[in-house]
């Protein structure tokens, strides 16, 4: 979750975009400053929420407690966001390599959290309950639920403030290579590591 967040605000910070899953707090933080932390505390508490709606009956314990990890997600973005807040002054060409390091770096954090098996975050929970109770595959609702969350970004800023703000090629790329990334770093543990891998 720490390196997840170093990879989310190294990605923001480049300033060329921020990844889906933050372009709304991103969005919102811009009509009304405090941090992008806070607001993705706010919305990560949004799908738990939303997860109940899905589920239903179906709803147990271990889905809220997808609730108390979102105010540590949420300071560890703050913190990352200040430690890599040069970023933004950096010309365009070092910006992109930021970018593409902040994407690497999240990939990390997601395989990490995944591999954990422990409770995952609320941005993954919701994805996997609408998986579940229409019975699609997991990552073709991920790719909806992304672009959902950038369209709705996209009509926050344009009702608020007239203009896109957040949404650029970086949040494309961070869209289309995270999986890759995370797939890729996937494959390198379990041919390095196979009986951990097999764990």
């Amino acid at each position: 979750m720490f390196i997840m967040a170093c990879g989310i605000a190294t990605i923001t910070n480049a300033d060329l975009g921020t990844t889906p899953i933050t372009s709304i707090p991103y969005a919102v933080n811009a009509l009304f400053p405090l941090t992008i932390g806070v607001y993705t505390g706010g919305i990560n508490a949004c799908f738990v929420l939303l997860q109940k709606l899905v589920l239903g009956r179906e709803f147990r314990l271990f889905h809220a407690l997808q609730l108390p990890p979102v105010l540590f997600f949420g300071m560890c973005i703050d913190f990352w966001m200040h430690c890599t807040s040069f970023i933004v002054a950096l010309p365009y060409a070092e910006r992109m390599l930021f970018l593409c390091a902040g994407i690497v770096i999240m990939a990390i954090g997601i395989l990490i959290e995944v591999a954990s098996h422990v409770i995952v975050l609320p941005g993954e929970g919701i994805v996997m309950a609408i998986a579940y109770k229409t019975r699609r595959n997991f990552g073709t609702i991920k790719v909806l639920c992304d672009v959902s969350m950038v369209c709705i970004a996209m009509v926050i800023g344009f009702a608020g403030l007239g203009h896109i703000v957040g949404i650029r090629e970086g949040t494309v790329m961070s869209a289309v290579f995270t999986g890759f990334v995370v797939r890729f770093f996937s494959f390198l543990v379990r041919t390095i590591w196979p009986q951990r891998a097999k764990k």
